[in-house]
């Protein structure tokens, strides 16, 4: 999985979490890592109605599990406003990771990288670095340092 400049989204306008899935999905059509948007967003309202996503400090990681998806990807979206969103301190969702991992690997590459995300969402510094900074450079950097660390997934 390579994460680069192009895996970020800033300021992404959406009224609600369902149509940040549509939108994830279609971008992710664009880019090439999934074979069909539709499946894709319906990948992710399926995972998200049986438990929610949210974490909390506004971030949350809503991943899809599919065979629509060609390749394992993490895309980081800021939004532009706080949407709606169950979360472990009730607050709105600003940051999400959105996860896309092709069916076959969702016992082994999906794990591990919501692992390695969460655990980041533990640091302070992580958070507080990703949640100011508006420099797709510096993101890449620290996602790939925390989220990916020194192997490549």
């Amino acid at each position: 999985m390579d994460f680069k400049e192009n895996n970020i989204l800033l300021d992404v306008a959406v009224a609600s979490k369902e149509e940040l899935f549509e939108v994830i999905a279609k971008y992710a059509y664009e880019s090439g890592y999934v074979a069909n948007a539709a499946e894709t967003c319906a990948a992710f309202n399926e995972r998200e109605a049986e438990y929610s996503t949210g974490l909390q400090d506004g971030f949350a990681i809503p991943h899809a599990k599919s065979t629509a998806v060609l390749e394992p990807a993490v895309l980081f979206i800021r939004l532009q406003h706080e949407v709606e969103w169950e979360t472990f301190d009730d607050s709105a969702v600003k940051n999400v990771f959105a996860l896309m991992v092709p069916k076959e690997d969702e016992g082994t590459v999906h794990l591990e990288m919501l692992s390695r995300l969460a655990t980041a969402l533990l640091e302070a510094t992580f958070i507080q670095q990703i949640q100011q900074s508006e420099d797709k450079t510096k993101l890449v950097e620290l996602i790939k340092k925390e989220m990916i660390g020194e192997r490549i997934i």
